[in-house]
């Protein structure tokens, strides 16, 4: 590597050389990794990781009836090591909790959709302040919001005890903003997880929005650091940073 004096010249070289594949290959090394994908939406992030690690077995995780057809055809590919569970994970185990459904594209549910109801006074939505004006289609818009049905929740400690799971590698969640419950749930068994990769939202899109501190008081007891943001969503109206994507890793990892 060539002698590196400025901080440009060190985001050039790592631009260089990572890229969001290569990171994590880098930090989950193994050839037959265990994943863990909660909120598997259409089955995308696992099509991803099964082109990066053809011997992973990928458990997800899917509430939302809508996904399902397509998350059973991205896993069809791979029955024997992809396994689908269309329910919702949380801190605690419940019969049901209320999740919402957001129909703000044509013929179609929302990525959007999630455990905390979208808040129709945000001042960080693009298209609610497009509409502040538009009297008729301000309200057609907050009426495709915020359609709730009850979802059941599981906890990922117990499913880990019930398929016997010793290890995982990685460790995905994008939750809306139910991250932090998500890794509440893993209760000790966060401890077998080498690393995590995580959605944390800022902006007030959700009536409830995160900061480090939600996810890292599960994270850093259990011996996990920051590794890296690896994406970055900022908003062009305003200027703030809207969400991120961070990487922790396990202390046994890295030493």
């Amino acid at each position: 590597m060539k002698k590196i004096t400025t901080d440009r010249e060190r985001t050039e070289e790592y631009l260089k050389n990572f890229n969001r594949e290569k990171l994590l290959k880098l930090l989950v090394s193994h050839k037959s990794p265990v994943i863990f994908d909660v909120g598997a939406n259409e089955g995308v992030t696992i099509s991803e990781f099964k082109a990066w690690w053809p011997q992973s077995t990928i458990h997800c995780f899917e509430p939302q009836e809508e996904c399902w057809a397509n998350l059973d055809r991205a896993a069809s590919c791979y029955p024997e090591s992809i396994f689908v569970n269309k329910i919702g994970v949380g801190a605690e185990k419940s019969s049901g909790l209320n999740f919402y459904s957001h129909k703000i594209e044509a013929n179609n549910v929302s990525g959007k959709s999630g455990f905390h109801r979208i808040n129709i006074e945000s001042k960080d939505s693009i298209r609610l302040s497009e509409l502040r004006n538009a009297d008729e289609e301000l309200v057609s818009y907050k009426e495709s919001l915020n359609h709730s049905r009850t979802i059941p929740l599981i906890t990922l400690a117990d499913y880990i005890a019930e398929k016997n799971i010793e290890k995982i590698n990685l460790l995905k969640i994008d939750t809306q903003g139910y991250e932090p419950e998500v890794l509440c749930g893993l209760k000790n068994s966060l401890k077998q997880v080498d690393v995590v990769i995580s959605e944390l939202m800022f902006y007030d899109f959700y009536e409830r929005s995160l900061s480090f501190s939600d996810i890292e008081q599960y994270l850093l007891p259990a011996g996990f650091q920051l590794y890296d943001i690896s994406h970055i969503s900022k908003n062009p109206m305003n200027g703030r940073t809207d969400w991120v994507d961070v990487i922790y890793v396990n202390n046994s990892v890295i030493r």
